[in-house]
């Protein structure tokens, strides 16, 4: 039997086009994955940690216009932290040479940008995974086919058939062994180069994604800010009772230095003025004239 009769034969051409379709579809929906994760780890690449304060409108510009990733985004979003002075002022006492970003993440980014986000739900995963199985399963179901073919045509009525007849079935068998030969070869064939083309196309460029929100974004667990936050209201608790027990204090100051500023120097010329015009009217009509009026 030679290789030409071989791979003409329908049943094998039908498996490898089979193998060939699936080989085309995965790199297709591997290939858009691809070029999709690499734009949005190129975008987080340009950005520097210490630019992501007044950068990350421009970044929640592009990641929510981006078809790809805006459910992703808004659920990432939920977990971020943009906290007031005090948690800055809390981080940046300690001792580090690291930059401090401005925004804090709660929840690890993995938890949102993932295999299964960024992957999976993007290419008809499920069935990429059952094209294996579809090629094998070609194997047997050609196999028997060709089997029950080979045996509808033997005919054993004449002796001069006979010969012909299992020299015919031979073939077939042998054909329809070579079916399943060449479904479980190219079955384990399809998922070496399904199993290449997704750690290069796609497994790679999600792994870097995941480091890029990693280096952008510190994490604080929620116990941490707790403990930090009550560090905080026990300081600014701290700061109100000596802010009240000043109070009356610096109040009574306060008056005192208004009335004395103020109320005084008022008072004092009221009572210059009566004193001029007593003197005055006193000269005129020879008395007191308050003492008078009274």
């Amino acid at each position: 039997m030679s290789l030409i009769s071989i791979f003409t034969e329908p049943a094998i051409l039908i498996i490898i086009s089979a193998f060939l379709c699936f080989i085309f579809i995965t790199l297709k929906n591997y290939s858009k994955v691809q070029s999709n994760l690499k734009a949005i780890k190129d975008t987080l690449h340009n950005i520097d940690k210490k630019e992501i304060s007044y950068r990350f409108k421009q970044l929640d510009s592009y990641m929510t216009s981006n078809s790809y990733t805006s459910v992703l985004w808004e659920d990432f979003k939920k977990a971020l932290i943009f906290p007031d002075k005090f948690y800055l002022s809390a981080q940046s006492s300690k001792n580090t040479t690291e930059p401090i970003s401005d925004i804090f993440l709660t929840i690890d980014a993995p938890y949102f940008f993932n295999e299964e986000t960024l992957v999976s739900s993007k290419i008809n995963h499920k069935f990429i995974q059952a094209m294996p199985t579809i090629i094998t399963g070609l194997g047997p179901f050609f196999t028997f086919l060709k089997m029950a073919m080979a045996f509808k045509d033997i005919n054993f009525a004449e002796d001069v058939n006979v010969a012909t007849s299992l020299n015919g079935l031979i073939a077939n068998i042998q054909i329809a062994a070579l079916c399943s030969v060449f479904a479980v070869g190219l079955s384990l064939l399809f998922m070496l180069i399904e199993k290449i083309l997704y750690n290069r196309m796609c497994k790679n460029y999600y792994l870097l994604i995941q480091q890029e929100f990693v280096r952008l974004f510190d994490v604080v667990t929620s116990e941490k800010f707790l403990i930090d936050l009550v560090k905080e209201y026990k300081l600014q608790g701290n700061a109100s009772e000596k802010l009240l027990k000043a109070l009356p204090e610096d109040f009574a100051k306060a008056m005192s230095a208004t009335i004395s500023e103020t109320t005084t120097p008022y008072l004092e010329n009221i009572l210059y003025s009566l004193n001029k015009l007593n003197e005055f009217l006193g000269k005129n009509n020879g008395g007191d004239v308050v003492d008078k009026l009274f």
